[in-house]
């Protein structure tokens, strides 16, 4: 019986989050975060912390999804890879709203990033919850 809820909520999670434009990862360990996210906590954390990020899979999903996840750039400009790895969403927090989306100029970038609301982003926050309660009971 809980195997088969298990597999139930793990195919709804999938499903859900395969729908979402910026769907949910499940990060491990430091490496299977998105690249902006490995520079900006190499940049601003100390090796301890980095250390213990290394061990709490769900801190890290959660840092990964705000520094890479939690907004796109806005349409009909050309973004380099490059200019993805230097944007640095922390530095806009104070920008975003509850429940509305909000575009900014970044001047590092020299892009338009339209970030997502605080609503949305505590619903994807939760998601990453369920994944790793999910996956906690599946051991």
């Amino acid at each position: 019986m809980k195997t088969t809820i298990t597999i139930l909520a793990s195919l709804w999670i999938g499903l859900v989050g395969f729908s979402q434009t910026n769907t949910v990862t499940l990060v491990q360990k430091f490496s299977d975060c998105a690249p902006v996210t490995q520079r900006l906590i190499n940049a601003n954390f100390s090796t301890q912390q980095r250390l213990d990020l290394e061990n709490d899979g769900r801190q890290l999903a959660k840092l990964n999804y705000v520094m890479a996840q939690s907004y796109r750039f806005a349409d009909n400009q050309m973004v380099l890879r490059s200019q993805r790895q230097l944007f640095d969403a922390k530095s806009y927090e104070s920008y975003r709203q509850k429940d509305r989306r909000v575009t900014v100029f970044d001047s590092v970038t020299g892009l338009y990033v339209e970030l997502f609301s605080w609503n949305e982003m505590d619903v994807q926050l939760s998601k990453i919850d369920l994944q790793y309660d999910v996956a906690a009971a599946n051991r």
